[in-house]
C-alpha cells in the first residue's frame, strides 16, 4: 500500500490509461495496492471502463482479493456489471468462479455442496438442502430463529462463495473471541478480528480449494467441530491438519478456535487425501 497505489487506483477508476501507462513505465507494480486495499484492476472493474483491458494486457492479477477478501468477480457483480464479470469467465477459463450469480459459479456451488455433504459421515451434521436453495436464490432469510446447523453451514458456504462481509454480518457475534494456532498464533476479537483472520488466511491460501473432511454438530449443545484440508497445485500450498471448533449461541458464532499449518509444497492428490482422511491409507 503506497501513494503510487493510490494514484494507480484513482487513474484506473477514471479510466486514465495515459497515467497508468506512465506509472507502470516508471516501474510501479501493476498490482500495487491503495490505502484501502484495492488494486487498479479492481477499481477499473468496478467502474467498468477501458482500463480493464489495458491492465490485463499488463498482466494484472485477476485472482487478487481486496482487504475484505472479495474477488474481482464479486466486486464487479456487486457494482452491477454482470456482462463484464461474464467476460472475465470467458477470458480466463481456468479461473475458479464461486459466485452463484454467474452460471459457472452456480454449478460450482452445487458441486461443492454435494461433495461436502458426501464427506460428512454423521447424517445429522450434514448441510440441509434448503440452504443450497437459499444460496442460489440469494435470499438467505432472517437471521433470527436459526439453529446451530443453520449458522454453521451458512458460514461455511458464504466463505466458499467469497462473501466474507455478509458472513461476518449475519453469523458472527460482535463479542467474538477467536484463536489462531499453527501458521499464525494470535488471539483476535470481534468483527475486526474475524476480518483480520480472513486477510491472514487468504494471504496464504488464495483460492477456495478447501475440503471439509468431517463435521460434527453436537446434538445437545452449541459446539461444532470441523476437520478440513486445502490443496492448491497452482500456488503450491496445502493444509492437512485444519481443525476449527465453534461455539454458536443465539444465532451467532461467539467463540472460534482454528488450527492449521500451511505447507508450501503439494503431495500427490492421493497422498493428500490419505493425510486429511478423504480416503483410507
Amino acid at each position: 500500500m503506497s501513494q503510487n497505489g493510490n494514484t494507480m487506483v484513482a487513474a484506473a477508476r477514471a479510466g486514465d490509461i495515459v497515467t497508468l501507462q506512465k506509472l507502470i513505465g516508471e516501474g510501479v507494480n501493476v498490482d500495487e495496492r491503495s490505502e484501502d486495499g484495492l488494486t487498479a484492476l479492481m477499481a477499473a472493474a468496478v467502474a467498468a471502463n477501458a482500463a480493464v483491458d489495458f491492465l490485463l494486457s499488463k498482466k494484472a492479477d485477476i485472482n487478487a482479493r481486496d482487504s475484505d477478501s472479495r474477488t474481482i468477480i464479486k466486486l464487479t457483480l456487486d457494482a452491477g456489471h454482470k456482462d463484464l464479470a461474464q467476460s472475465f469467465v470467458d477470458r480466463f477459463p481456468d479461473l475458479i468462479i464461486t459466485d452463484p450469480r454467474l452460471p459457472k459459479g452456480a454449478d460450482w456451488l452445487r458441486d461443492q455442496f454435494a461433495k461436502v455433504s458426501a464427506n460428512i459421515q454423521d447424517d445429522a451434521s450434514k448441510p440441509r438442502p434448503a440452504l443450497l436453495d437459499r444460496l442460489l436464490s440469494l435470499e438467505l432469510g432472517p437471521v433470527e430463529g436459526r439453529d446451530v446447523s443453520d449458522v454453521y453451514w451458512e458460514h461455511i458456504f458464504l466463505r466458499y462463495i467469497g462473501d466474507i462481509p455478509l458472513d461476518i454480518q449475519r453469523n458472527y457475534s460482535e463479542t467474538l473471541v477467536l484463536s489462531l494456532v499453527g501458521t499464525f498464533n494470535v488471539i483476535l476479537h470481534g468483527h475486526a478480528g474475524i476480518r483480520k483472520s480472513g486477510q491472514l488466511l487468504n494471504g496464504e491460501l488464495p483460492t477456495t480449494q478447501y475440503d471439509i473432511v468431517g463435521t460434527v454438530i453436537m446434538p445437545a449443545g452449541s459446539w461444532v467441530t470441523e476437520r478440513w484440508g486445502y490443496y492448491d497445485v497452482v500456488n503450491v500450498r496445502q493444509v492437512v491438519d485444519g481443525i476449527d471448533t465453534f461455539l454458536i449461541e443465539g444465532g451467532k458464532i461467539k467463540v472460534k478456535m482454528i488450527n492449521y499449518n500451511v505447507e508450501k509444497h503439494v503431495d500427490s492428490r492421493e497422498d493428500y487425501e490419505k493425510k486429511v482422511g478423504l480416503r483410507s491409507g
